[in-house]
């Protein structure tokens, strides 16, 4: 994904609702603490069965108008996704995305292979920012000071920008998948363990795509192995 540079605004954001500037809350307390570029980072794909975990980092100028923004899961619609991912990298500072592959999460678990997401995403920033706000917990080695907020991506709205960025750099690498591995729906399903994709799993068996360290791909290897000792 291409990175954007802008020199960024100061002064109080403007043309924002009372909803909106709650959203900006903890980039408002960081600012008034002397930090300027403020990065939002948070990652999508923890929790599918197949494809890699993707992260990004997002720094936003102090007046931003991005409307609609929100956590990228209150946003159903894929074109929305794609048209605010848009705005936002029109709009941002520097955008940086990270990439961790199928196998590399088999070898370090996902937490690790999210916590290296993001650190690449952050690494992938043309701008350093002074100060990242992270979702959820807190990442160890990470390249620049952080702030750690629980459900970050519906309090914040850099890293509610940065989870619409990930999202939709994820669905375009599923999208790609899908091509590649035809029959298993990863254009439709992204990977989670839905109905559709275990039964594809069980007729189709695992591929390459798969994680093959989460327990509904690991039984069904364990069946394959089965079968070919009897």
């Amino acid at each position: 994904m291409n990175q954007r540079e802008r020199t960024p605004q100061r002064g109080r954001s403007a043309g924002r609702s009372s909803a909106d500037r709650g959203l900006w809350k903890h980039e408002r307390e960081l600012r008034a603490l002397g930090y300027r570029l403020i990065a939002g980072v948070d990652e999508a794909g923890r929790g599918t069965l197949a494809g890699p975990v993707v992260a990004a980092a997002v720094i936003l100028p102090e007046r931003t108008r991005l409307r609609g923004l929100a956590d990228s899961k209150r946003i159903p619609s894929p074109a929305r996704r794609a048209s605010l991912a848009a705005a936002i990298c029109e709009q941002a500072v520097a955008v940086g995305v990270g990439v961790v592959g199928v196998r590399a999460i088999d070898r370090l678990n996902i937490h690790h292979g999210a916590c290296e997401a993001m650190r690449r995403a952050v690494a992938a920033l043309s701008v350093r920012p002074d100060i990242a706000l992270v979702d959820g917990r807190s990442v160890r080695g990470f390249p620049v000071p952080q702030r750690a907020v629980v459900r970050g991506d519906a309090l914040c709205g850099c890293i509610a920008a940065a989870s619409v960025v990930a999202k939709v750099a994820r669905d375009r690498l599923m999208d790609q998948l899908g091509e590649e591995f035809p029959g298993y729906g990863f254009d439709h399903h992204r990977g989670y363990a839905t109905a559709e994709h275990l039964q594809r799993l069980a007729e189709l068996g695992v591929c390459r795509a798969h994680r093959r360290s989460f327990a509904p791909v690991m039984r069904r290897l364990q069946g394959v192995l089965e079968l070919q000792v009897e």
